[in-house]
């Protein structure tokens, strides 16, 4: 039977088990990605890393399994051709009836103007959900506040380091996250430690997150 584009239950690791999460295929949706860049072969599941990748995307190596790889996929064709109105609705089909927490992107990133507006949208139309989301889309997430002042209330946004635009955090000073080796190199960073997203999903302080990427080195490619 055909998937339809959907919604799931995050995973494990997460804060709240009754969230759930929309994604896309890792890199393939991804226009900002660098140091973490990857995709895996819609066929075939194997993963190659970009020319710049210091390391693996973790979310990447999930997609060698078919099933998750179909249904990434699934979503991404409901939306990358859509209009801004188009986005909303495929959003709105799929949206589960009992979502009151959503991590926008366990795979996946905003990868157009019309998508982010689209969410945007979705967002302020269901104020009675709580929306994060990570991205290194960042002059998506300029384009957005230049015109509109601020995002919506009920989400909270986070610049992930390692992109293409990693300048604008500074100069636009975004909540941000940061991949770190080790709980000392957080330490002297001076940033706290977020390891389940309580910190990416409420508002405060750029933070840190421990690698859980496979290193380009350590693994011969």
């Amino acid at each position: 039977m055909k998937l339809k584009p959907a919604f799931t239950r995050v995973n494990k690791y997460i804060f709240d088990p009754k969230a759930w999460s929309w994604s896309l295929p890792s890199g393939w949706s991804c226009p900002g990605a660098k140091e973490c860049l990857a995709k895996a072969d819609r066929a075939t599941g194997k993963v190659t890393a970009g020319p710049e990748a210091e390391f693996k995307c973790y979310s990447a190596t999930y997609e060698r399994f078919p099933s998750v790889r179909e249904r990434l996929w699934t979503n991404f064709e409901a939306v990358k051709g859509e209009t801004t109105l188009g986005v909303v609705e495929q959003l709105e089909k799929a949206k589960p009836k009992n979502m009151t927490m959503c991590r926008i992107h366990t795979a996946g990133d905003f990868f157009s103007w019309n998508y982010f507006q689209g969410w945007m949208e979705f967002i302020t139309a269901n104020p009675q959900i709580h929306f994060w989301a990570f991205t290194k889309s960042l002059g998506l997430w300029v384009n957005w506040v230049e015109k509109h002042g601020s995002f919506p209330p009920n989400l909270e946004m986070n610049a992930s380091h390692g992109g293409k635009l990693d300048h604008l955090i500074a100069v636009h000073g975004m909540k941000s996250a940061r991949v770190v080796y080790s709980r000392q190199e957080a330490h002297d960073l001076g940033l706290k430690i977020d390891t389940d997203d309580r910190l990416a999903a409420q508002p405060g302080p750029s933070f840190a997150l421990l690698e859980n990427f496979t290193k380009q080195k350590s693994d011969g490619q």
